[in-house]
């Protein structure tokens, strides 16, 4: 299928002439529909095999190669999840990244990878009024069963770092290394709302104005973006290592050494643009509170404002800083619908997305490319949406022309690349943290997110698409 999308494609682009948008049309070409259950993360090993791995929230990592999902996961985490909440749950399986050296033979580290998971706290006391306990955010490592191989050992788990959260939802869960070989680990700031509920500091059950919470208190790992060493061992149990370089290394006073940047809610998704002509940027997506959602670019010690501001908009007045330092505003930002605060108005979550860096889509080389969740709890309807850079350092947002409408009818969960720089997009139809619907059905979808000409050339894709997932159920039906 891939193949016939990318010729047509690109017979339709060089038929086509005229002056185009900044953002091109596109549409979301299938991968797999009706097979996945509750995806929530997308990520590549960039070991030479081109393979897309996918997060299930409630514990499978299964592989797509070659336009495939495989039979057999990666891995299946669920026993060692915390047990899925009724309704909604942002808890689970939320983060994936491949060591530096995955799938070199003889190199430290080729079958390690690393997952970001929500594990039942031996500690758990969720109604305590004071200082309650949902679950224990664990980053850990396991190994592959052989390099090259498309299944790993649950039994080689080695856990790095390990830390309670008050609530069950603000997660955050991403993990990604950077061009530095270190791991940066997101954190939302422990659930609730407001971060000033009962486990937030300075919080409790009155929500009180001036609270510092977890986001600004730079004891707690919550509310973060960290980086460790996962090759060194001098940090807290001698499981990672805390980089020398790190900007709170020496703080004393009980500073976690592991932050590198802080005043997040729930950061959801991050990424680096490190593709062939990337700036380097880590690029951060936070969730807001009520009113607004945030794009950040996140800089070494940098603190980005949640819970004394969300977006450049005042949250808590009488909240400060400790210490009173400088807040980084985001670099773009959008409201809610019906906020009227005189900004654009999309959704009511923002999902993290990618910088494109791929070949196979020239318009859309160097645009970010994200989304957000839904216009509304329910039904699904999640917006495509697109950031460019229009001048040095000024950034505009547009909600893209996608073939078959934006909002797209389903939940935007998730965006991913694989190893040549292409765009994926997860989805769902399902709240439900095990993305199933109401007969039991897997809700869950990838796409991979197309260029296409217009006006015309959309109508012929949009064919093209429908064919090639056509053909798709007929082979599954055969197998």
């Amino acid at each position: 299928m891939k193949t016939t999308i990318a010729s047509l494609t690109a017979a339709l682009l060089l038929g086509s002439a005229g002056a185009r948008a900044a953002f091109p049309p596109v549409a979301l070409a299938p991968v797999s529909q009706g097979e996945l259950v509750g995806p929530v993360g997308l990520a590549n090993a960039d070991d030479g095999t081109n393979r897309l791995f996918v997060l299930d929230q409630r514990g499978k990592i299964n592989i797509i190669q070659n336009g495939a999902v495989l039979p057999t996961p990666l891995l299946d985490l669920s026993s060692k999840l915390v047990a899925e909440r009724a309704g909604f749950d942002e808890r689970g399986l939320l983060g994936l990244a491949f060591h530096p050296n995955f799938g070199q033979a003889g190199a430290p580290g080729a079958d390690k990878f690393y997952v970001f998971y929500s594990a039942p706290s031996p500690l758990a006391n969720p109604d305590d009024p004071v200082n309650p306990i949902n679950a224990r955010s664990t980053v850990a490592e396991y190994s592959v069963t052989s390099v090259g191989a498309n299944t790993a050992d649950l039994g080689s788990e080695r856990i790095l770092l390990e830390f309670d959260k008050p609530q069950f939802n603000h997660n955050g869960g991403n993990l990604a290394f950077g061009s530095d070989g270190l791991l940066y680990i997101s954190t939302g700031d422990g659930g609730g709302a407001g971060d000033d509920d009962p486990g937030h500091t300075g919080g409790d059950g009155s929500s009180p104005p001036g609270a510092l919470g977890n986001a600004q208190d730079r004891t707690k790992l919550l509310g973060k973006i960290l980086r460790i060493d996962v090759d060194g061992s001098n940090g807290p149990g001698g499981q990672y290592g805390i980089p020398g370089d790190n900007p709170f290394v020496g703080a004393g006073g009980g500073v976690r050494e592991e932050i590198y940047a802080y005043g997040f809610r729930n950061p959801w998704r991050v990424t680096f643009d490190d593709g062939p002509g990337g700036t380097g940027r880590l690029i951060v997506a936070d969730v807001g509170q009520n009113l607004v959602e945030e794009i950040d670019f996140v800089e070494k010690g940098g603190n980005y404002g949640w819970r004394v501001k969300e977006g450049t908009f005042t949250f808590d007045g009488a909240a400060a800083p400790d210490p009173v330092v400088p807040l980084i505003d985001p670099v773009a930002q959008y409201a809610h619908p019906g906020a009227n605060n005189g900004l654009q108005e999309f959704g009511i979550s923002i999902t993290g997305g990618e910088m494109y860096r791929g070949t196979q889509f020239p318009e859309l080389q160097g645009k970010y490319i994200f989304g957000d969740f839904s216009t509304a709890f329910s039904p699904p309807n999640g917006l495509l949406l697109g950031m460019e850079e229009t001048s040095p350092g000024t950034f505009s947002l547009s909600q893209l022309n996608v073939v078959g409408g934006n909002p797209i009818g389903q939940y935007i969960t998730a965006f991913g690349r694989d190893e040549n720089g292409e765009i994926y997009v997860a989805t769902r139809t399902a709240l439900a943290a095990s993305g199933l619907g109401p007969s039991g059905e897997p809700t869950g979808a990838i796409y991979h997110l197309v260029a296409v000409p217009e006006p015309a050339g959309a109508a012929l894709l949009a064919a093209a698409i429908a064919a090639a997932a056509a053909r798709r159920r007929i082979a599954r039906a055969a197998q």
